[in-house]
This record gives structure tokens, C-alpha cells and sequence, in this order.
């Protein structure tokens, strides 16, 4: 393939691309190559953006695009190593990606909840009851996407994962895909890629947690890609905790599309990564339809963590609720830009969208744009956004009852974060994001 573009960045992962056909071993055929061939060739038409684009006006990706990446490595790790990054209490079956590559041999693969159908994308490709949402999850990424990085996720990703639960089935056990990255000589990238299909009136619990063996000094990056199709009267939680690497990049990119009288919960909790963007959108395709996000941060050093929203009201008797808060010290820089789309006919829309953040230093930054598009005349909606920093005669009081100066700033900060996690359904997922936040603040002393 000839490489022609005009965003030298881009020649970067076209080059990269080309290490990675070579390590195909035969599978040039397959359909799934086809579709890469199809990514890759979209990508040389598209460039990275830049902070002159609208959508990353706050975020510069320049650090990210400009490394040179190995494809992701294979590794071994020691089963204790992997214990260490379990959640604590949680009945869960999970299946462990070391390096974006998943292993079997450390995974709960052969304990499958019942009801839930797991397939690799080519396997999907083959089935006949999986073909047709596969189909239009990948010409759509690969061949029509705007987004270099979805794009460029289509091109790279290695065995990216089908799952479908049926109709009228509850998944009791969570879905655990625990994500363990390694140090290496060079960078990095992994591409996961997943696909998710929840039929009417059937409920799951999905829970992605990424970590990093060498959290900090680790250099690598995650370009992942989800997208769910959640039926009528289907219910889903889906939980996102990161502690990656300080010196990591994330872009997390989510597409939701929800059918009548569903609801589907997404609860993000970060605190690693040297920049970080979550891209988060749902999409309503019937009435009675609800979209819960929470998000909690906590940027130290000079870490970037970038929260992207969009909420398409497209139609009726829907309602959306989106709470965001955050804590910035050092040279740490938050971004929350959420964007609800009520459309002209989506009358007895009711949404709610607030985010709020604490900026603990002088050289910390926090951008917050909540934004409502309203196009119909009988809808209740509300967002706000607030900046403050720690009350002080709070931190007095805490101390005059015995505590430490650094104490009382961590209670409060905890007390502050604590409103987000209170939404978990989840015990053990609820008291793991509560101990990894208490981590992080511990970092800090």
C-alpha cells in the first residue's frame, strides 16, 4: 500500500501497520484483514486533531501521536502479579489482557456466566446471529469513521471480543476484563475492541479496570473501543476504573445505542494516565429510555484527564443524569465537556448534567463546558458547573477534633468524590473505587 498523507503523524501508525500485516502469518484472506486494509486506508485521509479543532480545544493529543510505538508486546507475569490488581470481594469471571493480549491460561474463560455468549469478532464474522451487528460495527469505524482514532483502533485491533446476552436473561455474575500493562524498552500500542449486544428485557454488569505493573515510568497507549447495543427493556451497569501508568496515554472511545424503556448506568473512575480522554456517547432509539454517567478524577503531577459527553435525545419521554467531580493539585489539568442533544420532537425530555471540581493549586487548570441543545419546547433540563477549592474553616474544625492538617484535607476531598460512588450499585465495585481513590490521595503525603 502506497502511503500518501499529509499529517506526518499519521505515517507513524501507516508505518507501524505495515509491521503488523507482516506478522499476520497467513491470514491476508480473512475478513477481518479486509476491514483492516479498509481502516487503514480510511486513516491516511483523516488527520489527528489538534487544539484548533472545537472538540479538543482543551486537550493537545501531540504528546500521544508523536511517539513511536512497537505493536504490543507478549509478556509473561507470574498469577500473584495478576492477583494483586483483582477487585477485592468481587464474584466476578474474568478475563485478563496482559498488554492488550488476552491469556487464557490466567483467565476465568471456562466459567462463562450462563446465558452470555462471548465470541471473538472473527468468530462473529462466521455466525449468523452475530454477522449482522458486526457487520455494521465495523464498516462503520473502518471504512465511514471521522475519528482517526476509532479508525485507527478497526486497523490494529487483534481478536476484539463479541458479546451477546440473550433476551430475558439475567447475567448474575459480572464480567470482569481486567487490563494489566508492563514496562517495556519501547512504547507501546494496544487496541482493544469490543462489541457488546444486550437483548430486550435482559440485564449485565460489565467491568473494565486498567492498571499498570510499573505505574510510574511505564510508557504506552491504550486506544480502545466499545460500542453496546442495549434492547428494549434491558438493563446495563458498566463500570471503568483506570490507574494506569503516570507516563500512559488512554483514549477511550464508547458508543451506546438504546432502544425503548432500557437503561444503561456508566460509572468512570480515573486516576492514572499522563493524558487521558474518554469519549462517551448514547444515543436514544426509543421512549422511556435512561442514561446514568458518573465520572470521578484525580489529576496529580502533570497528568491531563479529558471527560467527552454527548447524549443524543432523539426522541420522547426520555431521561438523562450525568454527574462529574473532580480533584486537581500540582500541574494537573481537567476537562469536562458534556453536550446534551434534545431534538426537536423529543418532548418530556427530562436531563440533568453537573459537574463540579476542586483546584487545590496555582498551577492546576480545570475546563468545564456543560452544554444543552434544546429544540423542543416541553423539556426539563439543567446543567451547571462549579470550581472552588477546599473550605478552610472546614480543614480548621477537622483539626481542632484531632486530625492532621494532611488528614483533614483527605476527608474532605474523599467526602467531596464520595457523592459519585454512592451511585454504584455494586458493593464491591463501590468499596475497590472508594480504596483506590484513598491510594491515590496517599501518594500525595
Amino acid at each position: 500500500m502506497a502511503i500518501e498523507t499529509q499529517d506526518k503523524n499519521i505515517s507513524r501508525f501507516l508505518t507501524l501497520f505495515g509491521e503488523f500485516e507482516r506478522g499476520l502469518n497467513g491470514q491476508k484472506e480473512s475478513l477481518a484483514h479486509q476491514i483492516r486494509q479498509t481502516a487503514i486506508g480510511r486513516l491516511q485521509e483523516l488527520a489527528f486533531p489538534t487544539r484548533r479543532d472545537e472538540e479538543y480545544k482543551y486537550t493537545s493529543v501531540t504528546r500521544i501521536v508523536t511517539q513511536d510505538y512497537d505493536l504490543n508486546p507478549s509478556t509473561e507475569i507470574a498469577p500473584e502479579t495478576v492477583d494483586q490488581f483483582r477487585v477485592p470481594d468481587l464474584d466476578a469471571t474474568t478475563l485478563v489482557f496482559i498488554n492488550g493480549q488476552y491469556r487464557e491460561d490466567l483467565s476465568d474463560s471456562d466459567a462463562m456466566p450462563k446465558g452470555l455468549r462471548m465470541l471473538t469478532i472473527e468468530e462473529a464474522m462466521n455466525d449468523e446471529q452475530a454477522k449482522a451487528h458486526v457487520d455494521d460495527l465495523l464498516t462503520s469505524a473502518a471504512g465511514q469513521g471521522d475519528d482517526p482514532f476509532v479508525v485507527m483502533n478497526a486497523a490494529f485491533a487483534q481478536k476484539g471480543y463479541f458479546l451477546h446476552v440473550p433476551k430475558n436473561t439475567v447475567v448474575e455474575k459480572p464480567l470482569h476484563f481486567l487490563y494489566i500493562n508492563t514496562d517495556q524498552e519501547q512504547p507501546f500500542l494496544y487496541s482493544p475492541q469490543n462489541m457488546v449486544v444486550v437483548e430486550s428485557n435482559a440485564q449485565a454488569t460489565l467491568i473494565e479496570t486498567f492498571n499498570s505493573t510499573a505505574p510510574g515510568k511505564a510508557v504506552y497507549f491504550g486506544n480502545l473501543f466499545n460500542r453496546m447495543i442495549v434492547r428494549e427493556n434491558a438493563h446495563v451497569h458498566h463500570y471503568k476504573i483506570q490507574r494506569e501508568s503516570l507516563e500512559a496515554f488512554q483514549m477511550n472511545n464508547t458508543e451506546v445505542y438504546q432502544y425503548q424503556d432500557s437503561t444503561y448506568s456508566n460509572y468512570t473512575i480515573d486516576l492514572g494516565g499522563r493524558i487521558v480522554r474518554n469519549n462517551l456517547h448514547t444515543i436514544h432509539r426509543g421512549q422511556n429510555v435512561t442514561s446514568n454517567m458518573y465520572g470521578s478524577f484525580y489529576g496529580r503531577r502533570d497528568q491531563h484527564i479529558d471527560n467527552h459527553t454527548f447524549i443524543d435525545h432523539a426522541i420522547p419521554h426520555c431521561q438523562s443524569n450525568e454527574l462529574y467531580k473532580g480533584i486537581l493539585t500540582d500541574k494537573a489539568r481537567g476537562v469536562f465537556n458534556g453536550k446534551v442533544m434534545v431534538r426537536k420532537d423529543a418532548q418530556k425530555t427530562n436531563a440533568f448534567q453537573q459537574n463540579s471540581s476542586l483546584v487545590l493549586s496555582d498551577k492546576a487548570v480545570m475546563d468545564s463546558k456543560p452544554q444543552l441543545e434544546i429544540f423542543a419546547d416541553d423539556v426539563k433540563c439543567s446543567h451547571g458547573a462549579t470550581i472552588g477549592q477546599l473550605d478552610e474553616d472546614s480543614v480548621f474544625y477537622l483539626r481542632s477534633r484531632g486530625l492532621s492538617d494532611t488528614k483533614a484535607r483527605e476527608a474532605l476531598q474523599n467526602a467531596f468524590l464520595l457523592e459519585v460512588l454512592e451511585f454504584m450499585p455494586h458493593e464491591a465495585m463501590r468499596n475497590y473505587a472508594a480504596d483506590q481513590i484513598n491510594s491515590k490521595f496517599a501518594e500525595d503525603i
